[in-house]
């Protein structure tokens, strides 16, 4: 027990002194390679620290302590928490450094940017970051990430590309919905049906796309494609506007709607010009021959053909025939020539007359001409006669029409009348009948022979009333009322007939008194007038060379005679008698082609 007291105050007084020993050697003794309180090293002594057990990040870099006992880091390089951003090492912050970011830097709406311990941005309380999916339209986002608010390329009207977000989410990103196009960006996509853009017509016009030139601009809609509102379609028009000739009258009268037009000219006409103007501007117009043309006798056809802007065609065509308009017979004398006409024949507007073209003797056939022609006996009853320049009396129809054969025959024309059986080249006078003759009545006329006729009644008619002096292809409506041929409404019957009053009861010679408009003497009195046609009603509307019924039992005089009253003078009014009848004041005159 004595030894164990012993020992345990040896041990507290070595204690003692060893303790007093050492608090002697570490005062303020930096330099002695041991480390004092205060100091982070002394000498070589690191206290086993290394740049990596600091958390530098430079781990291979040497420590040594400077000669304060502090760590000389110069080699270990940065390390996180040293208040400096080493953004090299990964740094993205360092203590209150954040390196100048914030949430609103880093795409987020709001709140406070923080580093934490790793030197890493902690953004725990940032708010709203663009990539996060959702769309914070507060804080300017209009897309993120693949949220694009329903959007697509072809809703922003482009024809297809993929769209997507932009990467601060603020605005889509187009590249490549403007990699395919779409209306309004300069381009003209023809794949997608545009035609245009712009002002950019792909160089088309109204008339590049095959409309007409009286249209206007084209122009470029909204959705690309053409606007042909001022656009006018190429015009069908290929009518005349006018049609003229620098001789003689068109027959009928123009109208554009008509196509077909003849003229006569006389012998003495040998060259004439066909003009004309076309309705429609943009058509084009081709007269053929070359004008003026060159006539010769007989028929000179010209064309006149408008092509109108689409292609429609339209062919006027124009015969102008070169004769003698009035006729010249060695054995009758004159015919005069008149054109194809129309005329009212009675009260009724609608009842009218169209006749062909033809021409007439000026006078009545005399009692020399008579016996010139046939080499018969003068039938005139001399009695009521001064002289054989008087027309001729005592004619039947039967007689007139062997006296027009005969004429035919004898000027080496076509004879136009025909009767069964009869020879009218050695037909005599006596042959022929006084009483009705049921083969005579037959008697057939050729109309397309060249040859001597009668007047059908109309053709009468047209040449009393002086029809032909109305103006071309217009309708003479008042002839019929005239009270004689010639008649003016104020001029005297007796200038221009001899009737009962004034011709002492005889027959004068033809041609002594006024002619009517065309020339024609003693259409009304001297003698009555055989024509073609049977005696009865005249059909209603309009007729054509209206030539009588098929049958009857009288033929019809016309004019009146020396021996009747005024009023048988008058233009319209028909008289009928049996076509054998030889009566005192029957005679005739003729016409032929």
């Amino acid at each position: 027990m004595k030894n164990r007291t012993i020992l345990l105050t040896l041990i507290l007084a070595c204690m003692m002194l060893w303790s007093c020993d050492t608090k002697t050697k570490n005062v303020d003794n930096c330099g002695n390679n041991f480390i004092d309180p205060g100091e982070a090293c002394d000498g070589t002594n690191l206290q086993e620290q290394t740049c990596g057990s600091l958390g530098h990040y430079n781990a291979p870099g040497t420590l040594r302590c400077m000669p304060n006992c502090v760590y000389d880091r110069a080699e270990c390089g940065g390390r996180c928490g040293d208040e400096d951003v080493n953004g090299s090492d990964g740094e993205e912050c360092d203590g209150g450094d954040l390196n100048g970011q914030s949430c609103q830097s880093l795409g987020y709406g709001g709140g406070t940017l923080t580093c934490g311990n790793d030197c890493q941005y902690d953004i725990a309380n940032c708010a709203g970051h663009c990539g996060d999916g959702q769309i914070q339209s507060d804080e300017g986002e209009v897309c993120d990430s693949g949220n694009l608010a329903g959007e697509t390329c072809q809703t922003m009207a482009y024809y297809g590309g993929v769209l997507a977000c932009g990467a601060d989410c603020q605005q889509l990103d187009l590249t490549d919905c403007e990699a395919v196009g779409r209306c309004g960006d300069g381009l003209i996509q023809t794949a997608y049906g545009e035609q245009c853009e712009g002002a950019n017509l792909n160089e088309q016009t109204c008339l590049t796309l095959e409309y007409g030139q009286a249209s206007g601009a084209l122009s470029c809609t909204a959705g690309c494609v053409f606007n042909e509102a001022a656009c006018v379609p190429k015009s069908t028009n290929a009518d005349l506007s006018t049609l003229t000739v620098s001789e003689g009258t068109l027959s009928p009268a123009f109208s554009p709607s008509t196509t077909s037009y003849t003229v006569r000219v006389p012998l003495a006409v040998t060259s004439l010009a066909v003009t004309a103007t076309k309705t429609d501007i943009y058509a084009s117009l081709v007269i053929a021959p070359a004008q003026p043309m060159t006539l010769v006798e007989g028929d000179n056809p010209a064309t006149v053909t408008v092509t109108a802007e689409s292609g429609v065609q339209k062919v006027y065509s124009v015969v102008i025939t070169r004769e003698m308009l009035d006729y010249e017979s060695p054995n009758v004398g004159t015919l005069k020539y008149f054109p194809t006409g129309t005329f009212q024949r009675d009260a009724t507007v609608s009842n009218l007359s169209v006749v062909s073209a033809f021409r007439m003797g000026k006078y009545e056939i005399t009692r020399a001409q008579w016996v010139a022609v046939t080499g018969w006996a003068d039938p005139t009853y001399v009695t009521c006669s001064t002289g054989t320049d008087d027309p001729v009396q005592q004619v039947s129809w039967y007689d007139a029409i062997a006296f027009c054969n005969k004429l035919s025959l004898l000027e080496g024309l076509t004879p136009v009348y025909a009767v069964n059986e009869v020879n009218f080249t050695t037909l005599t006078y006596a042959l022929i009948p006084s009483a009705d003759n049921a083969t005579w009545n037959s008697a057939t006329a050729n109309w397309a022979a060249n040859g001597y006729r009668l007047p059908t009644e109309m053709e009468w008619m047209w040449a009393a009333t002086g029809a032909d002096t109305a103006a071309p292809g217009v309708t003479n409506t008042t002839g019929y009322l005239k009270a004689f041929a010639g008649s003016t409404g104020s001029n005297a019957i007796d200038d221009y007939a001899w009737y009962a009053t004034n011709s002492e009861s005889k027959t004068h010679p033809a041609g002594t008194k006024l002619p009517n408009e065309l020339g024609l003497y003693d259409m009304s009195g001297n003698v009555y007038e055989w024509v073609w046609d049977w005696y009865g009603p005249y059909p209603t509307g309009t007729q054509l060379d209206y030539r009588g019924l098929a049958s009857g039992v009288g033929r019809v005089l016309r004019g009146g005679g020396w021996g009747h009253a005024a009023s048988y003078c008058t233009v319209a009014l028909p008289y009928g008698t049996s076509p054998y009848n030889r009566g005192l004041s029957f005679g005739f005159r003729v016409v032929r082609p």
